[in-house]
């Protein structure tokens, strides 16, 4: 009987300057870990209704799905940037700084959706051509792509909303927007898809089903920023006040600017790596698929906890709190090295029998096995990265994660991964040592900048004037 009342004071707004560190932080991911349970979810059975379509269909999706990602990316930076900006007027009670600022945030991605799915919509055919798409598939991604890209101005601003809210301590009405947004696409997937009451729209209807999902979820987000009970909140008759100025553009565009030209630059990497893989034959690339899957899987808890470390991390800075910060991304670390420390021990002892879930094939078996158990150990390392990272950006110290990644990624991995396995005539392992030996770069040297780096400053001096 009193299960619901419980249950709400899980997800109620708390003060992260003050109080118990693994209270705040379990008090901000766990929100996060049910949306990206609904996620994956969702990501099964999409998949599943398109593949009723054929092999052709599953490929368009795929494949206009990473055209899709590559202009996402500009709003992951942007969703960063919000967190770090927000979060820092929210640690210092400036609550009206901070809701006139999310006005201007939200003026801004308004324009950058409208500018992004522009764009988009006028270069699809010549991007899908450049991921190389067959003609057939390029058909039916081309109008999959269009109808993403031309909702982009109503389907964008729900991930900043989101950070919006999560910056000003809102973690419910972030995941109840999340979770109905794929509930409805879920329900919409079917009809659209494959007609069921519906013209039966196949690809098309896929994306027409995420669009209508988005402005949903974009809607709602708007209407919690103006009637919700957040510490931001909107109001009409300050509208005036969130005509971006000069200086928050600025801000803004320092942060996203480095921020997105890594993820870019990561995705640019992961490319070239498939390339190096490729060359050593169909066995070497399917084990370097499903090492990449197993690795995706036990990294999504981590990526939720680099998200409250960002939101934690924002809130002391602002707060001044540089010891409680650094405890808390420690606290962070410490979850996530368990969590992939657990996962990585059970798949090193458990190799043969977890890949062969995936593969039954011996020769790709046997190459898989390989990949893990040199990659494996690394993910402790991994689990540091992750969240440090986002402890930077959240401290808007975007420059460090920026150079880290760029040279553990293309001044170690790339090179090693080309060079080793003819040099010391090991063949593809070479190229999973190199994988390792640039988890392990960016574990130490985040460590090490953590401690001692620019960060701090970013902490001590001013932030954005309103």
């Amino acid at each position: 009987m009193n299960f619901w009342p419980n249950f709400y004071k899980l997800f109620k707004k708390e003060d992260l300057t003050s109080g118990s560190i693994t209270k705040n932080i379990l008090s901000v991911v766990f929100p996060l870990w049910i949306g990206t349970i609904f996620y994956t979810i969702f990501t099964g059975l999409d998949t599943y209704w398109v593949s009723r379509l054929g092999s052709a269909a599953i490929a368009a999706v795929t494949v206009g799905g990473s055209g899709y990602m590559f202009f996402w990316t500009a709003l992951v930076g942007l969703s960063n940037a919000t967190i770090a900006i927000l979060g820092e007027l929210v640690g210092q009670k400036d609550y009206e700084g901070a809701s006139i600022l999310s006005g201007e945030i939200l003026a801004i991605t308004m324009a950058a959706s409208f500018g992004l799915g522009f764009v988009g919509y006028l270069i699809t055919p010549s991007l899908l051509k450049l991921l190389g798409a067959s003609p057939e598939v390029a058909v039916l991604a081309t109008g999959y792509l269009r109808i993403y890209m031309a909702g982009a101005i109503i389907t964008f601003p729900v991930y900043v909303i989101n950070s919006i809210l999560r910056s000003g301590g809102d973690m419910l009405s972030p995941m109840l927007i999340v979770c109905g947004q794929i509930i409805l696409n879920l329900v919409l997937d079917p009809l659209l898809i494959l007609g069921v009451g519906f013209p039966k729209l196949g690809v098309d209807g896929a994306a027409l089903a995420g669009v209508i999902a988005g402005a949903a979820g974009t809607l709602a987000g708007i209407w919690v920023l103006f009637k919700g009970k957040s510490f931001i909140k909107l109001d009409l008759k300050k509208i005036k006040l969130y005509f971006p100025r000069l200086h928050t553009l600025k801000e803004t565009l320092r942060l996203v600017g480095p921020n997105t030209v890594e993820m870019l630059g990561i995705s640019v990497v992961g490319l070239v790596m498939i390339g190096i893989v490729a060359r050593w034959g169909t066995n070497a690339l399917a084990a370097y698929g499903i090492g990449t899957r197993l690795l995706t899987l036990a990294s999504l808890p981590g990526l939720d906890l680099a998200m409250a470390t960002a939101i934690i991390m924002s809130n002391n800075a602002g707060a001044g709190k540089i010891k409680r910060a650094m405890a808390s991304t420690w606290t962070a670390a410490g979850f996530n090295m368990l969590i992939m420390g657990v996962g990585g021990i059970v798949l090193f002892v458990f190799t043969r029998e977890v890949v062969r879930l995936f593969v039954l094939n011996p020769e790709v078996v046997n190459v898989s096995i390989n990949y893990l158990k040199i990659t494996v150990p690394g993910w402790l390392f991994l689990a540091v990265w992750t969240i440090f990272r986002r402890a930077f950006i959240g401290a808007k110290d975007v420059a460090t994660p920026l150079f880290i990644s760029f040279f553990t990624l293309i001044g170690v991995q790339i090179p090693i991964a080309i060079y080793l396995p003819k040099t010391a005539n090991i063949g593809v392992n070479g190229v999973w040592w190199a994988i390792l030996a640039a988890t392990l770069g960016q574990g130490i040297i985040s460590v090490v900048l953590f401690q001692h780096g620019r960060w701090k400053a970013n902490i001590e001096s001013k932030p954005i004037k309103i």
